[in-house]
């Protein structure tokens, strides 16, 4: 389903920071084509790698 990104918050580490061996995960606020929105935890990675930002669109099958 095609969803379009509302917004992406850095996921809060607190004090504590990123848990060692772990990787940084962004929340991303989607919408769907039937104006539903959805909250996912997505890689800062993936993020970067597939070029998303605010306003954009991403393809996902299942969220």
């Amino acid at each position: 389903m095609k969803y379009e990104i509302i917004d992406i918050y850095e996921e809060d580490y607190g004090c504590e920071g990123i848990p060692e061996g772990g990787e940084l995960m962004c929340i991303v606020a989607l919408r769907n084509e039937n104006g539903i929105e959805k909250h996912v935890r997505l890689s800062d990675s993936f993020i970067t790698d597939n070029s998303l930002k605010k306003g954009g669109f991403v393809l996902l099958e299942e969220v």
